[in-house]
């Protein structure tokens, strides 16, 4: 067994400081690319993007090259205008890793069959701009606080503290 101990670091390994993500449309910003090939030719982007709020990054492939369906080529070329334009970039996307950089967008996450979370394959639509975080007035977090309180002071009168033994 390695006792790290010795070295006298800070090894905070708590796991569960960021909240477990959820399905549905989340913020994430771009992260990097790269390209990865296959069978028939097959050349695709893969675009890696952080979900804000949490330790998780996922990816969406886009198709580039393929020797038997130009239709995936169109789909390809489609999801990666899609995806610039949810990002904010005008004109030609013609170097992800350089115009994304940094950028941010949303796109709606959906549980695989392995039950971890990846970006809803819907040829890009799911990709839209960045959402706004929405911000709680003062006045709703008082009347939510409000709220709060008279329930749990109704349900603290169903306890009885007289306590027969």
């Amino acid at each position: 067994m390695v006792d790290l101990t010795k070295y006298e670091h800070d090894f905070d390994a708590d796991l569960t400081a960021k909240p477990k993500l959820e399905e549905g449309r989340h913020n994430m910003t771009f992260c990097g690319d790269e390209i990865v090939t296959g069978n028939n030719g097959w050349e695709a982007v893969k675009l890696s993007f952080e979900v804000e709020n949490s330790a998780i990054n996922v990816t969406y492939t886009c198709t580039m090259a393929h020797d038997t369906s130009d239709k995936a080529i169109s789909i390809g070329i489609e999801s990666l205008r899609k995806i610039g334009n949810a990002c904010g970039v005008t004109g030609t996307l013609t170097d992800p890793e350089k115009q994304l950089l940094g950028k941010k967008c949303s796109a709606e996450l959906v549980v695989n069959d392995r039950g971890y979370l990846e970006i809803k394959d819907d040829f890009a639509n799911t990709f839209q701009p960045p959402q706004k975080e929405k911000k709680q007035s003062q006045a709703s977090k008082i009347k939510a606080e409000q709220e709060f309180l008279s329930k749990a002071a109704e349900e603290d009168k169903d306890f009885d503290d007289d306590i027969p033994f």
